[in-house]
């Protein structure tokens, strides 16, 4: 009893006292209550003490965190390592919006969507009556079952789903009682609407294109340095493997988040071959993290007026003749090429300019005096 004791004032020193170091959004009244609850008058611990803040925490982490982590890539990390885990069931795909939608699919591909259709209606037509405890208009609620009653059961049902005459009459029966259909009136079909689905179609789903398809975009949705600590092994189910290798943590966080961006993630999966993925490819701001390569230049103009490439052309593609004066400076050098008698003629044409463009300078003068 001690120890139950002491693990309840810790709790309660911790999360629930005024001045406690992680404190948790209740009032007053229900801090005194729980204090009351502790400290009981005949010296034992009320094991229900922390109920009441347990309520307050779930409610304040489902309204205002749960939808937000859903929307996470922390929610995706998690499927993929659920989905990868080597065993999948039937509930990680049913009760995960995303891979439902997957699910659905291949179902239609199947020719057995109804089954599925069927799985979701009933449920929810169960959970929306078990949640209101008794507290439901019978009428309205056989109105609904006979919707389903109709489109599945029917003998003019028009999505048959092949249920014989015994189910069909015990769902009447559970229809037509006195104050309406239960929660549990769809129970049979529903267990083996769920058996059918987990032992026929799961196992083809889960070596589908399709799922391939669905951890392909689980993986893409995550950033490369938010998912990966290092070099990861995904095993696809089917198959179980242990990770290639795992990065160390603390003053090797640098090395860590340098290695990330060179990482490739690897599936293995129950196809032909395996499937790898670039880590980077899945950080788009990396396309504008590159190193600078310098300016983008192709050449120059020298002070001799002479364009000089600065770029190497392709291997297989043929050199240009050049321009006008590049072919007549190599008429001048009298069809030798070597560079440094091009170099000369060049030099000497950069003279011969200068002398006119000084005469020409020279002149100007007296032709203005002429024109006076």
């Amino acid at each position: 009893m001690k120890s139950i004791e002491q693990d309840a004032v810790n709790t309660f020193t911790k999360y629930i006292s005024p001045d406690a170091a992680k404190p948790i959004p209740i009032t007053e009244a229900m801090r005194n209550d729980i204090i009351a609850k502790i400290c009981g008058e005949d010296g034992q611990v009320d094991p229900n003490c922390f109920v009441l803040a347990q309520s307050i925490v779930f409610s304040a982490m489902e309204q205002e965190h749960f939808s937000e982590f859903l929307r996470s890539h922390h929610f995706c990390k998690y499927q993929i390592e659920v989905l990868t885990s080597g065993t999948v069931y039937l509930a990680d795909i049913l009760f995960c919006e995303s891979a439902l939608f997957y699910f659905s699919e291949y179902m239609e591909k199947e020719d057995a969507v109804n089954i599925l259709q069927f799985w979701l209606a009933a449920d929810n037509f169960q959970s929306q009556l078990a949640a209101k405890k008794g507290q439901y208009d019978g009428q309205e609620a056989q109105n609904d079952a006979m919707i389903l009653y109709d489109k599945y059961f029917s003998l003019q049902a028009t999505h048959p789903l092949g249920f014989d005459d015994v189910v069909r009459l015990e769902i009447e029966s559970n229809i037509c009682r006195e104050g309406g259909p239960l929660p549990n009136c769809f129970t049979t079909p529903l267990r083996q609407a769920w058996t059918t689905m987990e032992k026929v179609f799961l196992p083809g789903f889960l070596s589908s294109n399709l799922y391939y398809k669905y951890l392909n975009d689980l993986i893409h949705s995550v950033r490369g340095d938010e998912f990966l600590g290092g070099n990861v092994s995904l095993t696809a189910p089917g198959s179980v493997g242990p990770p290639d290798e795992s990065h160390p943590g603390g003053s090797d966080s640098s090395a860590s988040q340098s290695s990330v961006k060179k990482a490739s993630i690897k599936i293995l999966k129950n196809f032909d071959e395996a499937i790898i993925v670039d880590a980077a490819s899945l950080d788009p701001e990396s396309l504008y993290q590159r190193t600078y390569a310098g300016k983008m230049t192709f050449g120059r103009v020298s002070d001799l007026g002479q364009f000089i490439r600065e770029s190497e052309p392709e291997p297989d593609v043929k050199k240009s003749k050049g321009s006008m004066f590049s072919q007549a400076m190599k008429k001048w050098v009298q069809g030798n090429t070597d560079e440094a008698q091009e170099e000369l003629a060049w030099k000497i044409a950069k003279m011969i300019v200068t002398d006119v463009m000084q005469q020409a300078q020279y002149d100007q003068p007296l032709e203005k005096s002429t024109k006076l």
